[in-house]
Order: C-alpha cells, then sequence, then structure tokens
C-alpha cells in the first residue's frame, strides 16, 4: 500500500485539531478542577509592605472572643459583618476609630445569635449606619432573646434602609461587589439562616459565612450561585457542623481565617475542620492564637498581617 504524504493542507488542519484539543482540556481543567486554574500561595500573596494602611482595601477580622465581627474597608467603602458579642463594642469601637471609620455603609447582621449581634445595638447608636442586610425570620424561627428585642429598639431609633437578606441580590458599595449567597430557604436551625455574603474587589474575592452549616452549604452549591473565593471566613467558628468537604472544594479558597475564643467551652476549631482544611494546603489564621487578622489587596496581591505570631 502506498503511503499517503502529509500536505501542507494536511498539516495545518492537524495543527488546529490540536490546538482546539488544548484548549478544551484546559477549558474542562478549569471547569471540572479548580485547584489547577487558580494561583499558588507564592502567586497569590505579595511581599508585606509596611503596613495594610497601604493597601485600597483591608478586611480586618476582630478578635472578639467566642463570637464574629469583620470590617471591610476601602477608599470609598465600609462594610461591617456581625458586631460580636454584648460586651464587644468597646474594642469595635476603638478598632473603628482607629482606623478612621466615622459612617458604615453596610451592616450585614447574619442571624440573632447573641456572639453575632451583641453589640450591633451600641455600633448603631454611636455610628452613623445606612444599610442594614440580616435574615427575615417567621413566626416559626422567630428570635425572642433580649439582645434580638435591643437591635429591633435600636434600628428604631437609628432608622437605616433594612433589608432582607436574598440569594442573588447584588449590591455595588464603591469599589466593592457584593452577592449574597444564603439563606436559600426558612430553616429551622438559626446557624442556617446565616447570610453568607461573597464580596469582590477587583480580581480578589471574599466570602463570609456567618454560621451557616451543613444543609445551608449544600443548599448554596445546589442553587448555582458563583462560591468561588480567595479568602473563605470559616462558617460556624470553625466547627464541624459547617465547612463540608464539596463545600470546600467548590469555594477553593487560597486562605481561610477562624474566629473562636482562647479556650472556647466548645472545643473550636474542631480537629475534622483542621485537617480538610490541612489536607487542601489552604493556609488559616485563626484569633484565638493569632488575635485581628487582616488580609489586605492591591486587586491582585493579598498581604497578611496577625496581632500575634502562630
Amino acid at each position: 500500500m502506498a503511503k499517503s504524504k502529509l500536505t501542507k493542507k494536511k498539516i495545518k488542519q492537524i495543527v488546529t485539531i490540536a490546538i482546539l484539543a488544548i484548549s478544551l482540556g484546559i477549558t474542562l481543567l478549569a471547569t471540572y478542577f479548580p485547584q489547577f486554574g487558580l494561583p499558588s500561595r507564592e502567586e497569590l500573596f505579595g511581599t508585606a509592605a509596611a503596613s495594610v494602611e497601604q493597601y485600597p482595601c483591608a478586611v480586618h477580622f476582630l478578635d472578639v472572643g467566642q463570637a464574629d465581627c469583620s470590617i471591610m474597608k476601602t477608599e470609598d467603602a465600609v462594610i461591617m459583618i456581625d458586631a460580636g458579642d454584648v460586651d464587644a463594642f468597646p474594642k469595635i469601637d476603638a478598632y473603628l476609630q482607629k482606623l478612621n471609620i466615622e459612617k458604615i455603609d453596610y451592616l450585614i447582621l447574619t442571624h440573632a445569635h447573641s456572639d453575632h449581634i451583641g453589640s450591633a445595638d451600641d455600633v448603631l447608636r454611636n455610628y452613623p449606619v445606612k444599610n442594614v442586610i440580616m435574615p427575615r425570620y417567621t413566626e416559626e424561627n422567630m428570635p425572642t432573646s433580649k439582645v434580638y428585642e435591643d437591635l429591633l429598639l435600636a434600628l428604631q431609633e437609628a432608622k437605616p434602609k433594612i433589608m432582607e437578606a436574598k440569594p442573588g441580590n447584588t449590591y455595588e458599595v464603591g469599589s466593592l461587589f457584593m452577592q449574597i449567597l444564603a439563606p436559600n430557604r426558612t430553616y429551622k436551625e438559626m446557624n442556617n439562616s446565616s447570610v453568607v455574603t461573597r464580596i469582590t474587589y477587583k480580581n480578589r474575592v471574599f466570602l463570609f459565612q456567618g454560621d451557616a452549616e451543613k444543609q445551608s452549604e449544600k443548599d448554596i452549591l445546589e442553587s448555582g450561585l458563583p462560591v468561588t473565593a480567595d479568602v473563605l471566613k470559616l462558617g460556624h467558628h470553625g466547627s464541624k457542623t459547617s465547612s463540608i468537604e464539596a463545600y470546600l472544594d467548590a469555594v477553593h479558597p487560597s486562605f481561610a481565617v477562624i474566629s473562636c475564643g482562647v479556650n472556647n467551652k466548645y472545643g473550636l476549631p474542631s480537629e475534622p475542620v483542621l485537617e480538610r482544611l490541612e489536607s487542601r494546603k489552604i493556609e488559616y489564621r485563626r484569633t484565638d492564637v493569632n488575635g485581628d487578622i487582616v488580609v489586605a489587596t492591591d486587586g491582585d496581591k493579598l498581604y497578611l498581617e496577625t496581632e500575634k505570631e502562630s
């Protein structure tokens, strides 16, 4: 049998097919195996500047004990997520003053447990708050605590614009783009009612979980909303009730933050969750060990600063 010769036309066709196959392979890897498509820690984290003040965007995860409070500040926006427990306002107030913050554009209160809204009434009475995002409760799961009543009174006095957290809702806050991912339905368990918020600054994404647990994480994945993030604030203080493997794989963060109290009675963060992070090579810091944690960015590189070394 005579051998067929490779003409220039055939060679061109083969090369074209090969290029298309390589492109398709890269697309499939990025889609179904995102770990191959994200930057390494060395690519993502830049050399530290002298101060986080040199960066146009910074997220401050405050050490407020066994509670939650985060402050995201850019040159044109301030977002506070949760407000610690009832004794946290002196720390929050001092920190806001240190950052020269005089007003808050958005106060996101993830859910009505005391360790997340405890000092929200003091924040509302001492700082102008333009907008408040919180879950809508029904008769079935309506909070009845004194702390929640104090919050409602402060909201009546301060009169911010109050918005129900609805999945898919988006907000442009100065240079920040914010999207609500949860709660996706009415839950009997208040933790699962937590507002989950994904905030983008240029090319970097931060994800805040409140106390959202396994069911909420599953519902978020089923919703089809985007969940990938560079920095993940772990749900429920690092409890094994949150941070399921499928969710961590979908978010695929390079860095995680755990807010928990020193020697807390719950034994948090739980060892299984730490093992999940370590097996995925997700670097993390925890407020019980590192104190206040700051992740700053210029929109590309990230810079990590902690009050205490591990």
